[in-house]
């Protein structure tokens, strides 16, 4: 019968827009409406949090402009919530092995080296594998998917360490080039953690930069080759006297934080709190394309949503911890 043909396909065309639809209300949306890909500029006010999962309210609260949170444990209520708020997402994934990961079970053995110090059941992996750089491309994937805006890869430093695999300067080059390519192909910026040796090398691959520490070891000089491109550095220390890094940190237009070890929120300092007007905020851009060759791409600025900043947050000084790189485990949804 041909109306029942014609209601069946109907039907059919009705399910799919619905599942299409599902699929596009699931994937989260990014700062930058008008398709282009966010770079963070330099000064802005940020939130690190990849130790724990903040509540929605802990987001109200923040002065961060940009917020750094755990890719796997962030769920994506949390993720809408801070776009909803005006503010950038980074993800943070780790290039090591981690248990714990819904995706653990997938790295081979022979793919994992020496253990990471300092983190129990962590360790290097070889990332000259293609069985590892395809987990790598499946978590992007998965980041685009819930809207991050950028991404900050964990231990992309493995050929400084002791790992297993007697990896190379040029093997780390690789990756790492390869990192901020699967990156920007998936519509996000990418941050360069740490891996100080390498950044003349890969200032022209990453959008921005995350360092841990550099003002304690003075090491700090370096990561201006981002600043100079207009390229945002976010750090912080986990020692010292606020009040004497801080404004140095300011003045180099750093995003610096006093924070510990566990990033779980707590004894927070922002170094824009020394700053008059104190943590002033700064429009978003939007590139068209990323930089991968050292020409720069357009821009194009939109200003930010978030409230304006009256006064400096209120924080604690926290205790010394030694100082290896944070690694977060698995956290529960946040309360609302």
């Amino acid at each position: 019968d041909m109306r029942w043909k014609s209601l069946r396909i109907i039907v059919e065309v009705v399910v799919v827009a619905y599942l299409w639809c599902g699929i596009a209300a699931v994937e989260g949306t990014r700062i930058c409406s008008n398709g282009g890909v966010w770079r963070p500029s330099p000064g802005m006010p940020w939130l690190w949090q990849i130790g724990s999962i903040p509540s929605t309210s802990d987001i109200d609260a923040s002065i961060a402009q940009v917020v750094d949170l755990d890719m796997f444990g962030t769920p994506q209520t949390l993720i809408d919530y801070v776009h909803s708020k005006g503010k950038a997402m980074i993800c943070y994934i780790d290039t090591s092995y981690e248990p714990g990961r819904p995706d653990s079970s997938s790295f081979p053995e022979a793919v994992k080296g020496l253990g990471i110090d300092g983190w129990s059941g962590q360790y290097w992996v070889d990332i000259r594998s293609s069985e590892v750089r395809k987990i790598m491309s499946d978590r992007v994937k998965i980041a685009a998917a819930k809207g991050c805006d950028a991404i900050e890869w964990d231990d992309v430093d493995a050929y400084a360490n002791n790992n297993g695999f007697n990896l190379k300067y040029e093997d780390q080059l690789n990756f790492n080039i390869f990192l901020s390519e699967i990156t920007h192909t998936a519509g996000m910026s990418v941050g360069l953690k740490n891996d100080l040796d390498q950044v003349l090398d890969l200032v022209n691959y990453y959008d921005w930069a995350l360092n841990e520490q550099c003002f304690q070891y003075s090491e700090c000089s370096v990561l201006s080759s981002f600043i100079n491109q207009g390229k945002a550095v976010f750090g912080t220390e986990y020692q010292g006297n606020s009040a004497t890094f801080c404004p140095k940190q300011n003045t180099q237009h750093f995003s610096w934080l006093k924070s510990t070890l566990d990033l779980d929120g707590s004894g927070v300092t922002q170094c824009c709190s020394y700053q008059s007007p104190p943590c002033a905020h700064v429009s978003f851009s939007c590139i068209s394309s990323p930089t991968t060759s050292g020409s720069s791409p357009s821009v194009t600025s939109s200003p930010s949503t978030s409230p304006p900043v009256t006064s400096a947050p209120v924080t604690s000084t926290p205790t010394p911890r030694p100082t290896p790189t944070p690694t977060p485990t698995p956290t529960p949804t946040p309360t609302p």
